[in-house]
């Protein structure tokens, strides 16, 4: 018995051992993951940029721009139909045109989405037909709704 009783203590005091290594370990990455994620935080708060939403019209250079895009989609437009490949230019260039049309940066703090789900308390921009709204416009007339 006093063979199997020290192979017990022996095991206990390992795994305690082992259990105080691993909390150890627990508590270091804990403390690593937190340091980074504030460092992640203050560094995009020092980079975060005013973006400016006024809308300007074209300038000239603008203008010269687009025209000179345009003239250069349709010389390749009339190459490409001149080897018989016009209109797989065209469904790839209405494709590149959609990409390119989507935006890229990030949502700005505030902004509404388009989708209510993804809103704050599920609210929808104006202009929105909700089916509550359409069903008491049928019921009753489109005057009640406002």
């Amino acid at each position: 018995m006093s063979e199997v009783a020290k192979k017990l203590e022996e095991y206990r005091k390992n795994k305690l051992k082992n259990k105080t290594q691993e909390e150890k370990e627990k508590e270091l990455t804990e403390n690593l993951i937190k340091d980074i994620d504030s460092d992640i935080v203050s560094s995009s708060e020092e980079t975060e940029e005013v973006v400016d939403d006024t809308i300007q019209c074209c300038s000239l250079v603008q203008f010269l721009y687009y025209a000179l895009c345009f003239a250069f989609w349709i010389i390749l437009y009339a190459i490409f139909i001149k080897l018989q490949f016009g209109t797989v230019f065209f469904l790839v260039s209405c494709l590149v045109a959609m990409y390119m049309n989507t935006r890229t940066r990030p949502k700005k703090k505030g902004e509404v989405s388009a989708y209510s789900v993804f809103n704050k308390d599920c609210k929808s921009i104006d202009g929105t037909l909700k089916a509550e709204q359409f069903e008491r416009e049928i019921r009753y007339g489109p005057n009640v709704v406002r």
